[in-house]
């Protein structure tokens, strides 16, 4: 676990207790759910499991779901909506950060390996008889620039992405240990690589033929 000015440089978080903790109003609301599920535990005897991750990502391998995300900010799709025309280009909010290609490095956890820790944890609790923390990370995260590189090979589309400046608050590197997730449910990130990532988005996204998005971002 890292502490000090390296973790706030880098953003990564360990568990029980993040370190450092949380700071934005939507983190610290979930920190706090985890702590009342805790108190309501002991006042009831329920169970819980309390699954941390960043960035859900990808689409079903086998295509069963298909609907895509509409007004979406997020990375991925902001990069599939260039590739397929419905944005002109892509934002990149700096690339001037300590990562290894100067732009933003983020946790991108597919949605397979998210149900699979679901599942998973559910199995846990039934069996062991206790609740659950933990996170569920890639443990090295991708860079924007690198998304944005693979899906341009991927696809095969020329997707724009125009370097702007950095955006208020952003960490230059943010990703989340499974250590304990591999411990106790034996879980791996098996589909969370970044082809897998945007070549299970890309079978969606090409069919799709939708209109303009005037503004750019991501």
């Amino acid at each position: 676990m890292e502490t000090g000015e390296t973790a706030k440089e880098r953003g990564s978080f360990n568990h029980p207790h993040p370190n450092p903790p949380p700071s934005g109003g939507r983190e610290k609301l979930k920190l706090e759910i985890e702590r009342c599920l805790g108190w309501y535990e002991r006042l009831r005897g329920i169970r819980f499991a309390a699954l941390r991750y960043f960035n859900a990502a990808g689409y079903d391998p086998q295509g069963r779901i298909r609907g895509v995300e509409r007004g979406s900010d997020n990375l991925l799709p902001v990069v599939m909506e260039a590739a397929i025309g419905m944005r002109e280009k892509i934002q990149i909010f700096g690339d001037d950060y300590k990562t290894r290609d100067g732009t933003g490095l983020r946790d991108y956890v597919h949605v397979t390996d998210l149900a699979e820790a679901h599942i998973a944890a559910l199995e846990y609790i039934k069996r062991e008889d206790t609740s659950l923390t933990v996170n569920l990370g890639s443990e090295s995260g991708v860079t924007v620039k690198e998304m944005v590189e693979a899906a341009r090979e991927i696809t095969g589309r020329t997707i724009r992405a125009d370097v702007v400046g950095r955006r208020a608050g952003d960490p230059a590197a943010v990703y989340a240990s499974s250590a304990r997730a591999k411990e106790l449910l034996s879980w791996n990130a098996r589909y969370s690589d970044v082809n897998t990532l945007i070549s299970t988005a890309w079978e969606v996204y090409r069919s799709i033929k939708c209109r303009h998005i005037e503004q750019p971002g991501g």
